[in-house]
């Protein structure tokens, strides 16, 4: 089992040390089990954050600190933001895509899931945060990949 993810893009956003800002990355998560399912989950939180968590085992390289949205993480900054995210090939086991989400009053989490029936699914999509209140998109950032691999012994 390995779960790796990591940064492979440019800061894009305000670009200065606070602020909203967002970071390309890759994930790859390969869970070899008898049963179940392998699993990345991406979730926006309202501290800021934007975590990626897969559930087989780091083997090369993560996100650290996990790639976010704002920087210094602030208590309940996402009711300032929007989130969209958009699918550009593949698709999201669940979570809603291609809508302006509000990052508040709770975290917002997406999935990607394989099985022994599907054994790889990918998904390429781009994130983009905008201001709550003039609807500015304040940063964007395309090519993310998430790919989940599942293998049956």
């Amino acid at each position: 089992m390995s779960f790796a993810a990591r940064m492979v893009g440019a800061t894009v956003g305000s670009g200065g040390g606070s602020g909203v800002f967002l970071s390309r990355f890759t994930s790859i998560n390969e869970r070899l089990a008898a049963s179940g399912t392998s699993t990345v989950t991406v979730t926006a939180n309202t501290d800021g954050t934007l975590t990626v968590v897969g559930n087989g085992n780091v083997s090369s390289g993560s996100i650290t600190p996990n790639p976010g949205y704002y920087s210094p993480t602030t208590a309940l900054i996402g009711a300032n933001y929007q989130i969209r995210i958009t699918p550009t090939a593949g698709s999201f086991s669940t979570g809603t895509v291609n809508t302006w989400l509000p990052i508040t009053p709770s975290a917002l989490v997406w999935t990607v899931v394989a099985n022994n029936t599907t054994n790889n699914k990918t998904v390429t999509f781009t994130v983009e945060i905008r201001d709550v209140f003039t609807a500015t998109v304040l940063a964007t950032t395309t090519l993310n990949y998430i790919e989940c691999e599942f293998t049956q012994i």
